[in-house]
């Protein structure tokens, strides 16, 4: 691996050669003409139609089931292309294909347009200048309005197909706004009944302030306030029928927001390369990040059908600099990615914060002394099954000493207890190794637990492995018929990541060998329906 944090961002701002571009999404909202990578663990989404992209030093060349990525003869790395997705081979009730629905973004966010349409794009006097909404509408690639119920079904594919773990909802402004964030929220609803998975709307600062707790109780939770950028002047000349709402009523939006969805649940969208003033932007996201906003710093993505189609890609050295710089301002006030639950923050494809916001500030992977080099897997690599050799159980017990004996020196010698007995042990195996395994068994009655998921350090990148084993687990409990409830005692630090697969907390977290923990469970009876 010889990417650099250098690398990564003018691989962003550039662009790259992709000799397959019959797989890339032209036009529409969002993260349009690109194609999604994994590079080292980390999604990225790479520009693949800019002339800048298509002149890029930068090149991916098939090679396998990867793709290597090299600079002028330079390997850099090899990557792992994020497929198209799997549940777009399917329709709905009603006939829609799923893949006008919805896309992927990144490696594992579910989103969508809800409403493919903005009051302001038809004209130039209001249209924002890098936006593109209304491209793929015109191409017959979506639709105007999607249902709650599309939506909420096409997230059920998302999540079993293609182990999407959380959705991002958005829409062109409405000609009333706070109307389009209430119809969002009723999709979001709809999604989070339907799925479990968490759900990020975004909308423009609403008039009024009491739908933002309407908008959390239907199961929202995270939302997103675009501001684009915190220099007035970019403003008027980039957005200017979104200037009209302005930056001190969006910095009022952003407290009204955190009051009632917390640190780090609320994001605001910050371009660069806009011609901006770079002290303006960066007062801006120290402001922002001390209310607790998270400000998703992105360079201008030059969209074929925008009206900046032929814009100059941002400078590398002015992006690098932001992105530390604001990286800092996140550091200091704690605001974390990971922390975040859904939405464009926790995806992390479309910004490089996801390496300046850490201790290191770099793009190098967390490495100690004797570490494996990490095997970027398919989801095809992979096997789940119940371990029943005697080669596999112990297998089984040895991955679970690595991580939580030897790496986590939670336990002096062995972690094993009474309940092994009895459990059922579940495998992850790729390539005839095991990688990961957890554990089912019964409490009491009814009553089942889960437990003592742990995937070997070298498969952590690419492919989630614990998602597929904890799913696994649950279709497991789900298919025998004297399992009533289903929970588990996780790692506090992994509370989250349970929650982002469907989990629901309970009660407080609490010590338990040492470490916090929260008491967390699942519903069965969506999945045996």
């Amino acid at each position: 691996m010889n990417m650099q944090l250098a690398d990564y961002v003018a691989l962003q701002s550039q662009g790259a050669r992709i000799h397959d571009l019959g797989v890339v999404r032209r036009g529409g909202a969002g993260p349009a003409d690109a194609r999604a990578f994994v590079i080292d663990g980390h999604p990225l989404m790479v520009p693949a139609l800019s002339q800048s992209a298509l002149n890029s030093d930068y090149e991916f060349i098939a090679e396998g089931g990867l793709w290597r990525l090299e600079s002028k003869g330079r390997v850099l790395c090899r990557a792992q292309a994020v497929p198209r997705p799997a549940f777009h081979a399917g329709q709905t009730a009603d006939g829609v294909p799923y893949a006008r629905i919805a896309q992927l973004h990144g490696r594992d966010c579910l989103a969508s347009t809800v409403i493919q349409e903005c009051v302001r794009y038809n004209s130039l006097r209001t249209r924002c200048r890098f936006c593109a909404i209304g491209a793929s509408l015109d191409s017959g690639a979506t639709l105007h309005t999607k249902t709650p119920a599309q939506l909420a079904e096409v997230a059920v594919a998302a999540r079993d197909m293609d182990h999407a773990t959380h959705v991002t909802l958005t829409a062109g402004t409405t000609a009333t706004p706070d109307d389009g964030a209430l119809y969002l929220g009723l999709c979001a609803q709809a999604v989070r009944e339907a799925s479990g998975l968490p759900v990020e709307i975004q909308f423009e600062p609403l008039q009024d302030k009491t739908l933002y707790a309407r908008l959390r109780d239907m199961g929202v939770s995270d939302v997103g306030l675009h501001v684009e950028s915190f220099d007035e002047r970019v403003r008027r000349r980039m957005t200017p029928g979104k200037a009209e709402v302005g930056l001190d009523r969006y910095f009022e939006a952003f407290a009204e927001a955190v009051d009632v969805f917390g640190r780090n649940k609320v994001s605001t969208y910050v371009i660069l390369g806009l011609g901006e003033d770079p002290e303006l932007i960066l007062a801006g996201c120290r402001r922002a990040t001390a209310l607790g906003v998270y400000p998703v710093v992105v360079p201008l993505r030059p969209l074929l059908d925008s009206c900046l189609a032929h814009a100059k890609p941002v400078s590398p050295e002015y992006l690098g600099r932001m992105y530390r710089a604001v990286g800092a301002m996140l550091k200091e006030q704690g605001l974390r990615a990971e922390e975040s639950t859904a939405g464009c923050v926790r995806c992390r494809a479309c910004s490089l914060l996801q390496f300046t916001e850490s201790e290191s500030g770099s793009a190098r992977t967390r490495a100690r002394p004797g570490d494996t080099a990490e095997v970027v897997l398919q989801e095809a690599d992979v096997t789940l099954s119940i371990a029943e050799s005697a080669e596999d159980i112990a297998e089984y017990f040895k991955v679970r000493k690595e991580v939580f004996v030897e790496e986590q020196e939670i336990f002096a010698d062995s972690d094993a207890d009474k309940h092994d007995a009895l459990a059922t042990h579940i495998i992850a195996k790729t390539h005839g190794r095991v990688a990961g395994v957890v554990r089912c068994y019964r409490h009491k009655g009814g009553v089942w637990y889960g437990g003592r998921l742990a995937v070997r350090r070298e498969y952590r990148t690419g492919i989630n492995i614990g998602a597929m084993l904890v799913r696994k687990a649950v279709e497991t409990m789900a298919a025998r018929g004297d399992v009533r409830r289903f929970l588990a005692i996780v790692q506090i630090q992994n509370a989250r990541f349970f929650q982002r697969i469907g989990w629901v907390g309970l009660g407080r977290p609490f010590m338990m060998h040492g470490r916090r923990h929260r008491l967390m469970e699942i519903g069965l009876h969506e999945v045996r329906a």
